[in-house]
């Protein structure tokens, strides 16, 4: 449990082709939010401080196709597929020690599942091609501070999506499945 928020799956690989049985939604809150010490206290903001290490990695044309004026609604995860159109750098296109540190972000972002949970959402990226089917992009909109140290970004392939929301604080939004034209159930 972290501050108000609480994230319970426990599928059990109760649903075909998923991981996590579905969308899921985990966000923290901890003691606010200073930009010059980030967010004191918040369990996963050292997932966008690898993000932003990335970022910093990137030259001046790798930014710029990674930086996008908008981010999309942190909810909206559904999946487009191999022809879909996320937004960002394509991984297979960075260098070898940049697409090292890409491994090294997903790696932080499922690093809080059980193993097995982890073993899934890697199971179904690698059905789509794996990371380098995947785009990673930086959202100018909300930069709290106006400091280049983005705090919405997401990481986006056929059928798997992490958008990552900083702003005000932690909200993160993840659908992940082995084909893109999986279904998707947000309960309700």
């Amino acid at each position: 449990m972290t501050g108000r928020y609480l994230t319970i799956r426990c599928d059990g690989n109760s649903v075909e082709h998923v991981a996590f049985g579905g969308p899921i939604f985990y966000g923290h809150a901890a003691s606010g939010f200073d930009e010059k010490v980030g967010h004191p206290g918040n369990v996963y903001w050292y997932q966008a401080q690898k993000a932003n290490s990335l970022f910093k990695m990137l030259d001046g044309k790798q930014r710029d196709q990674a930086l996008v004026e908008q981010a999309p609604e942190e909810s909206s995860v559904h999946f487009g597929g191999p022809d879909g159109r996320p937004q960002g750098i394509v991984i297979s296109e960075l260098s070898s020690d940049q697409k090292d540190y890409a491994q090294k972000v997903l790696d932080a972002l499922v690093e809080p599942y059980r193993t097995t949970d982890r073993d899934e959402v890697l199971k179904c990226l690698k059905a789509q091609g794996g990371l380098d089917k995947c785009r990673l992009a930086f959202y100018k909109s909300d930069d709290l501070g106006n400091d280049g140290e983005w705090d919405n970004w997401r990481l986006e392939g056929p059928s798997f999506v992490w958008h990552y929301r900083g702003t005000p604080h932690v909200h993160v939004w993840v659908n992940v499945a082995d084909n893109p034209t999986v279904k998707i159930t947000t309960g309700g």
